[in-house]
């Protein structure tokens, strides 16, 4: 890892710092700013949440004085703190457009529609984007991307999150001269019908909120992540929903080659001993220069491969991304020039006219991958934020755009727009104006 070397040589030789703002302090977010504030060469200049008191405790349990923190909503005030290497607190996402000394901005939120405005106002300061939000990526990512690159900045999912783990293990299995077959996100447990009543116990044992358990038990969370890395790679879903494999490490390798049909598939276990793992299949048919040292090399006999890795680490990997946007111009997975998937809305129980759907994580819906143009006509889940139902929708049936009620002139239809424009109507890629600092 010699970014961090780098890194390390940087503070040596009296660089100034990285600077980073971070939008979100949740669970998440808390352990982002800090896991910054330890990475040599970088700062959490700023924290963007709504709850102020949050943000301001996040810096005071990291030992800064409350004396020290400047909490504003005026853009100059922040950038005077910023300059003076105050730690600053705002809840104006729209500073984040006026603050030239920020280098990135991490975005932690999983709000949908307010992610894509945090990475707009970042570009619109030529700051690189670190988009943690999976939902925003899955929903918008493209257009986002788009953006960016006309900006000149770089627009990244992160290190240490699955799909940004899964782009890694991808990138490392052709880089050895292997074809990728499959990637597999590893999920323990899943009920389409948890809700965030069924949910309660396990959120506030594990003190998570309630929307977010639910996504991640309903499996709305893991199609997501699975769309992100299949719109960075060009991995599609043979199904939708995807197989899900009941399997274990051990037999792994054997029962997911015996699931999928084609080559190039996003898929997930079910169950097992997979911890918070993930992996990807390559094959090597090569019976000179591969599969004997393969072999000699414990890997099987081949002509597939299982690359495992048993542990994402979220936050903690983080500032990998950052740097490598920083200091190369280079983003860790991002999406591909057009759109390969979506994640569409699946009722998750009979919905009437009148009803109106409460979003990710939530009592009436959840979301599950599709190749994109299977998904047209079709509700994204990442667009299910106080929509209303029109027509009626079966439990189980995806829920179409003829069957609902929403306001098309929102920031999040708009990018939907541009997103599902042709890529060559897009504006040319501009060089970038933020040369890394030396």
């Amino acid at each position: 890892m010699t970014i961090f070397t780098r890194l390390q040589r940087r503070e040596a030789d009296n660089n100034p710092p990285i600077q980073v703002a971070v939008t979100g302090a949740g669970l998440i977010g808390r352990g982002m700013v800090r896991q910054i504030e330890l990475t040599p060469n970088m700062r959490a200049s700023l924290i963007v949440n709504r709850t102020i008191e949050r943000a301001v405790k996040t810096y005071t349990l990291l030992g800064y004085s409350p004396s020290d923190i400047v909490v504003s909503d005026d853009a100059i005030v922040l950038a005077e703190a910023l300059k003076s290497a105050r730690p600053a607190v705002t809840s104006n996402v729209d500073a984040l457009a006026a603050l030239p000394q920020l280098d990135a901005v991490v975005e932690v939120t999983g709000a949908v529609e307010y992610g894509a405005r945090v990475a707009l106002n970042a570009i619109e300061n030529n700051s690189h984007v670190i988009m943690m939000n999976a939902e925003t990526d899955a929903t918008v990512g493209c257009a986002l991307r788009r953006r960016a690159d006309q900006g000149g900045v770089v627009y990244s999912n992160s290190d240490g999150d699955q799909p940004g783990v899964l782009k890694r293990l991808h990138n490392y299995v052709q880089g050895i001269g292997l074809d990728v077959v499959a990637a597999f996100n590893c999920k323990g447990f899943m009920d389409t019908n948890a809700t965030p009543e069924t949910i309660r116990p396990w959120a506030e044992k594990q003190n998570t909120s309630l929307p977010m358990t639910t996504a991640f038990t309903d499996g709305t969370k893991m199609n997501i992540e699975n769309a992100v890395l299949a719109n960075a790679t060009g991995l599609v879903p043979e199904v939708r929903g995807m197989r899900g494999v009941k399997t274990d490490l051990e037999h792994a390798l054997a029962d997911c080659i015996a699931a999928i049909e084609h080559t190039g598939v996003v898929d997930y276990t079910l169950g097992g001993d997979f911890a918070g793992g993930v992996f990807v299949i390559g094959r090597g048919d090569d019976p000179t220069f591969v599969q004997p040292l393969m072999q000699y090399l414990k890997m099987g006999s081949g002509p597939n491969y299982l690359f495992y890795r048993g542990y994402h680490l979220c936050h903690f990997e983080t500032p990998i991304t950052i740097a490598e946007a920083v200091l190369d111009h280079e983003p860790t997975i991002a999406p591909l020039p057009v759109t390969v998937t979506d994640v569409v809305a699946v009722a998750k129980r009979d919905l009437q006219p009148g009803e109106t759907l409460d979003g990710i994580g939530g009592f009436t819906c959840y979301g599950e991958i599709d190749n994109y143009e299977n998904c047209r006509g079709l509700l994204p889940i990442g667009m299910t934020e106080n929509v209303r139902i029109t027509a009626p929708v079966r439990k189980g049936d995806a829920i179409a755009l003829s069957s609902v009620e929403y306001d098309d002139s929102t920031l999040l239809a708009q990018l939907r727009t541009e997103q599902n424009q042709p890529h060559e109507s897009a504006p040319a890629k501009r060089t970038s104006k933020r040369p890394a600092r030396v």
